[in-house]
């Protein structure tokens, strides 16, 4: 990708990069590099550590000024928060944390409170793929009385809550939008479609997220290409980013790179040409909220 193409992009805030020390405090999935195997295949190749000075190296020439923290399942999410936000000097820095906890969990409601005293803390990731999760399949959260409570607690924090679901656990998130209207949610990954050797479900897909772009109170992250669709291709990703678009509209949809993950198939630089080429003929307002301006809103800034 050359530098004016580069250049054409405009500001960027990465909606998604995972920083992470496994020597200090291990990511699960990364300690056992079976675990995810499923979902991401070969990933022998990840760094056991991913730090800014590393995402910064990979995105030098674009004009990326900030990134979203999420965390990929560390030991202590609190103390990956901390070792995260330390760096503040240099560009991007990370303006925005999404930590990791249970609704179902006991100690959801401390994690909450010690959440909110983190400012740059303002997502909690609630996640309800069986392989991540550690749920049994089929199992409801909001089935849960202690999730209930605690899910009410959370939308009452001004935390939002990021949802990583399956597309056929969106039913339960379309639920959630609607039984806690004041929960600001961000559905990850544009709801995990399924794809694969037997075809891809689009049509089905984007009906399941018709009802949750139908809430005023649901986003979405536009990330995680690599892990959905494998090699993927321009031509194959183009109308599932399309039509996630043409539900939510520029306002609610965020793109991210998913780094470091998302080295396992392409990397910043092709993945950020897709989303180029993809939205090349959006107007430049709308481009401005779907590379920075929709991240900035729901996670940069705090209602409470």
């Amino acid at each position: 990708m050359d530098q004016q193409a580069r250049r054409g992009i405009g500001p960027i805030v990465d909606c998604n990069v995972h920083l992470w020390d496994q020597a200090d405090n291990p990511v699960f999935w990364l300690s056992d590099r079976t675990v995810a195997r499923g979902m991401l295949g070969d990933y022998d190749s990840l760094p056991g550590r991913y730090t800014l000075p590393n995402y910064r190296r990979e995105t030098l020439g674009y004009d990326v000024r900030g990134v979203i923290w999420s965390d990929a399942g560390a030991a202590d999410p609190l103390a990956a928060a901390d070792w995260a936000g330390r760096d503040r000097d240099g560009t991007p820095p990370v303006i925005a944390m999404v930590t990791l906890g249970d609704p179902a969990s006991a100690a959801f409601a401390g994690l909450v409170e010690r959440c909110r005293q983190r400012p740059l803390i303002r997502s909690v990731r609630i996640r309800l793929v069986p392989e991540l999760s550690g749920r049994a399949a089929g199992q409801d959260l909001l089935d849960d009385r202690l999730a209930r409570d605690n899910l009410g607690l959370l939308a009452r924090s001004g935390l939002v809550a990021t949802v990583e679901a399956t597309s056929g656990q969106l039913g339960t998130v379309a639920r959630l939008a609607a039984e806690f209207p004041e929960l600001k949610i961000v559905v990850d990954h544009f709801g995990w479609p399924e794809t694969g050797p037997d075809g891809d479900d689009l049509s089905g897909h984007m009906h399941r997220l018709a009802s949750l772009a139908a809430a005023g109170n649901v986003a979405t992250r536009i990330d995680a290409i690599g892990t959905i669709f494998g090699d993927w291709t321009l031509s194959r990703i183009r109308p599932w980013l399309l039509g996630v678009t043409g539900l939510f509209g520029p306002h609610r949809c965020m793109l991210g790179s998913d780094l470091p993950i998302e080295n396992l198939r392409s990397g910043f630089g092709p993945l950020y040409a897709a989303y180029d080429a993809i939205f090349s003929g959006f107007p430049d307002e709308d481009r401005a909220w779907l590379f920075h301006r929709t991240a900035e809103r729901w996670y940069a800034q705090r209602d409470h």
